[in-house]
């Protein structure tokens, strides 16, 4: 077994904590892993990392030694990153994170479109509105929305959506008309429920004055194609980003609400690990996403039918 592949596998434990979750992000078996790991100790005459039932965590002189580790294998990732380089094709596993519904409507067709042009890449996508660990679980790569919270994470803002509510003809047909802020509170709401307080909507005036409506909240959902098919539905009002709404406002099966008013921009990143070198199909990647979706995305561009 090679050094290089032990430390591998060392490294990978202590990233994901598991060697169940090492054994899955390297393609080999959890017993693979485990001797690995026990040949890296006995070739040292140390012991690295201290086990109990429960838990995996390193001592002191594992400790000196991942971080010796981990800069070992961030060059030698330059290094075939240079080879690579001359060649000026891209290649190798690209293992993305994106939330389910942006990454359906907006990330897939931009997948197919960058895998036409680089043939030799290959790219593992995980859709799914859960705020994952990208070094514990393997990603290079993630698309987040909104407020960032991970500083350990390098960050670059690919585009942004706006905020609307939006309700259906017929449900602003039978609970009369809604012409301020003012009316949508307790209106039967549709509300997201992995928001901070998914039934209280914040707004700024075209004058500049802040406000808060507080919907009822009819319907709660971790998915916003779920609220906003039920609001075409005419279950209730809905707030939603504008990737979301921007075709049911085009075709005319939403309404958008106090159009003049801010709901909010929410900004859209491109986030990876810090690392030594980012992998070039790595960054050919998130520029391509910068590029197609540029500062004012289609989404933004609203023109709903008359």
């Amino acid at each position: 077994m090679s050094q290089i592949e032990e430390i591998r596998a060392f490294v990978t434990v202590v990233e994901t904590g598991s060697l169940t979750q090492a054994g899955e992000r390297l393609g080999i078996a959890v017993s693979a892993v485990s001797r690995r790991l026990k040949d890296l100790e006995l070739r040292l005459g140390a012991p690295l990392i201290q086990r109990s039932t429960r838990r995996m965590y390193l001592n002191e002189t594992g400790q000196r030694f991942f971080n010796r580790c981990r800069t070992i294998l961030d060059e030698l990732e330059a290094a075939q990153q240079e080879v690579q380089n001359t060649g000026g094709i891209l290649s190798g596993v690209l293992r993305l994170n994106a939330p389910l519904s942006f990454g359906i409507m907006h990330i897939a067709p931009l997948i197919t479109d960058f895998m036409k042009e680089n043939p030799e890449v290959r790219i593992d996508i995980d859709l799914s509105d859960k705020r994952i660990d990208l070094i514990a679980e393997g990603f290079d790569l993630a698309i987040r929305i909104g407020t960032l919270q991970d500083s350990s994470l390098i960050a670059k803002k690919i585009s942004t959506a706006r905020q609307m509510p939006c309700a259906s003809p017929d449900f602003i047909k039978k609970h009369g008309p809604i012409n301020t802020a003012e009316d949508l509170n307790n209106v039967p709401g549709l509300v997201y429920a992995n928001s901070r307080t998914p039934a209280d909507w914040a707004y700024v005036t075209p004058d500049g004055k802040a406000g808060t409506v507080h919907v009822s909240q009819r319907l709660s959902a971790t998915n916003g194609d779920v609220l906003r098919d039920a609001a075409i539905a005419g279950l209730g009002v809905v707030n939603l980003p504008t990737f979301l709404l921007f075709e049911a406002i085009n075709d005319g099966t939403l309404i958008p609400l106090m159009v003049d008013h801010d709901w909010s921009e929410l900004d859209i990143f491109a986030v990876y690990p810090k690392t030594t070198i980012l992998p070039r199909r790595t960054r050919a990647f998130v520029d391509f996403m910068a590029w197609r979706f540029d500062k004012n995305p289609h989404w933004n561009q609203i023109k709903p039918k008359a």
